[in-house]
């Protein structure tokens, strides 16, 4: 302890030779006292502190082990032949589901495939069908075509 840390008797009474000494041994004695108390109070601080630094490691340990299982969990796929009687019904009846769904995204996607292709040739159809109407129309516009009269202009044909 440094001096002054502790509150000290301005003076002890004086007496025929220096101080009254069973003044100053009761004051030693307080202070012994008191010193005494406080080292308890530190050594079970230290205590305290040693305790809960283990207790902190220990947890920091746990924390290291649940993060590694996991980042563990989160990065594999899960394996039915790992996990639980009922964990492993529930994957196999989500896989079904899964290849279910997959199964009927195809086959409607074939159909609407087949749909869009009917309808391409329908349209493919519909085109040619049209140009020949378009030909035909315009050989019939070109043979009905009035020529230009010849008399009108004064002249004859020769």
């Amino acid at each position: 302890m440094t001096p002054g840390a502790l509150p000290l008797p301005v003076s002890f009474a004086l007496a025929v030779r220096g101080y009254d000494r069973e003044q100053v041994d009761e004051h030693l004695a307080e202070l012994h006292d008191e010193i005494r108390l406080l080292t308890l109070d530190r050594d079970a601080a230290i205590a305290e502190a040693e305790t809960l630094l283990r207790r902190l490691e220990t947890a920091r340990g746990e924390a290291d082990d649940l993060r590694a299982r996991l980042n563990r969990l989160a990065l594999s796929p899960a394996d039915p032949d790992a996990v639980g009687e009922r964990v492993r019904l529930v994957l196999e009846c989500a896989r079904a589901e899964a290849d279910a769904i997959i199964a009927s995204a195809r086959h409607r996607a074939a159909a609407v495939r087949e749909r869009a292709a009917e309808a391409e040739r329908r349209t493919a159809a519909r085109l040619r069908a049209i140009d020949d109407f378009l030909a035909r129309a315009e050989d019939v516009l070109a043979e009905e075509r009035p020529q230009p009269p010849l008399r009108q202009a004064g002249l004859t044909a020769a």
